[in-house]
């Protein structure tokens, strides 16, 4: 059997054509030209044909010309033009997309060649298309972790924008914490600190969750991950599952090498780990919470400061004259005393001389200390004139004031003898004075009560 398309074809060519062709030369030279028959002596090469059964010969031979024909036409349609049909129609499934067609090529020919070159290009686009839709999915991925990430430098400066401004503590933090959150739709994220003295905020706060749910969350100086890799802690367990045993990235939030709190990113994502990029970006975070915190103790600090005497603990005298000018209008307008006390401790500069500067400063602390102690809620207390503590009486008479004077200058000594034994050189002066006796103003009431302070007999009786 021919194996190539040009042999096949060939062969159905002579099969369809000349075959045919042949014997009708042959039945023509025979009957229509009977000359020929006789030049030729056909006679004698085909003697079948001048027997009586010349007819039935004829049809026979008739009969198997058309034979021959039909057979070579369905060879050509098997071997060639159906080859060629599927060829068509398997380029045009592919040129409409379908890339999952596998032609048949049982044939050694050029046919059979160029359905096989089809099939290799078809598995070929089929494995460029399956590449392209895993190169789609991670460039999406990739089009989402850069999407996040930018999301989370923008929560960043959004922070560091609020710290920047002195925005409230506590509106830094729910930033925080919702900034923490809006990483991933699946996840939630929480904040937990210690109580701190100076600063007054909410302890407990979250973002899709349940701040309710939360408690003491113990945590290590070093973030815990738990996840499908990393079980929980024995110290973080207990806590870990009154959140249903969620995957938790915990890390802890030191100001000053001092924990603080811990600040939790978590979902509930089955056989889930976390990258460490994440973690690494959670800690960007913690960092600005905790520098956050550091601010807001800093400012408080100032405020402090700006009203307070750093060496003493005590108001000092700008407060003091600007609280004393204000009690003096709310008395004047309601028609109540008020009443302006000045203590000196007579003999401090020797005993600071004697002693040095640091003691000296200490009995000033603790004079300070327990004067503070021996007045209401309404009184204040400051440092002025260098050495000095003043102290503001609101709603007292100048003969309440005295009494009250004299008793904090008995206890105030009784202190210094009983606590140290080279004190006995200190002794307590005050001056008392009134409004609006001994003056209209807050600069009046405090320079009545220094004249008076400084009058020899203020030391035995203070006035």
């Amino acid at each position: 059997m021919p194996t190539g398309l040009r042999a096949k074809l060939a062969w159905a060519y002579v099969v369809m054509s000349v075959v045919p062709l042949v014997v009708l030369l042959l039945v023509a030279a025979w009957f229509a030209f009977p000359r020929v028959r006789d030049f030729y002596h056909l006679d004698r090469w085909f003697p079948l044909i001048a027997s009586p059964d010349s007819a039935w010969w004829l049809i026979g031979v008739l009969l198997l010309t058309v034979m021959v024909s039909l057979l070579g036409g369905l060879y050509l349609t098997l071997k060639v033009v159906d080859p060629v049909i599927r060829l068509s129609r398997g380029a045009s499934k592919l040129a409409h997309g379908d890339c999952n067609l596998a032609l048949p090529a049982a044939d050694q020919d050029e046919l059979g060649e160029l359905t096989r070159s089809l099939n290799q290009l078809t598995s070929r686009i089929r494995q460029n298309l399956v590449e392209l839709k895993h190169y789609g999915e991670q460039t999406s991925h990739l089009n989402l972790e850069i999407h996040n990430r930018v999301l989370c430098l923008s929560g960043l400066l959004q922070v560091g924008e609020l710290i920047g401004a002195g925005a409230p503590l506590d509106v830094i933090l729910d930033t925080v914490t919702e900034q923490v959150a809006s990483i991933d739709e699946q996840q939630f994220s929480f904040l937990l600190l210690q109580p701190l003295p100076e600063l007054s905020l909410t302890l407990r706060r979250a973002c899709r969750l349940d701040a309710s749910r939360l408690s003491a969350m113990p945590c290590e100086s070093i973030p815990t991950v738990i996840d499908a890799k990393h079980p929980a802690p024995d110290s973080v367990k207990a806590a870990w599952e009154r959140l249903d045993r969620p995957n938790l990235i915990l890390q802890p939030v030191l100001l000053h090498n001092r924990l603080v709190g811990v600040l939790g990113l978590g979902n509930r994502l089955a056989d889930a780990a976390w990258p460490e990029e994440l973690v690494d970006l959670i800690r960007l975070f913690v960092k600005q919470t905790a520098i956050a915190i550091e601010s807001a103790l800093l400012a408080q600090r100032a405020r402090v400061l700006s009203t307070h005497d750093e060496a003493t603990g005590v108001y000092n005298e700008t407060y003091m004259c600007q609280r004393l000018a204000e009690e003096i209008q709310r008395a004047v307008m309601y028609q109540r005393p008020c009443a302006y006390a000045l203590f000196a401790i007579h003999g401090l500069a020797e005993f600071g001389r004697r002693r040095g500067e640091p003691d000296a400063e200490r009995v000033l602390r603790r004079a300070a200390r327990l004067i503070q102690e021996s007045l209401s809620e309404v009184d204040r207390v400051a440092r002025v004139n260098g050495s000095e503590l003043g102290v503001l009486l609101p709603e007292r008479s100048k003969r309440e004031a005295l009494e009250i004077v004299r008793e904090i200058r008995r206890r105030v000594e009784r202190q210094f003898i009983e606590s140290d034994e080279d004190s006995d050189g200190l002794r307590i002066a005050c001056g008392v004075a009134e409004n609006p006796l001994d003056g209209a103003t807050a600069e009046e009431l405090m320079t009545k009560a220094s004249s008076i302070l400084r009058q020899p007999e203020s030391e035995a009786a203070g006035r």
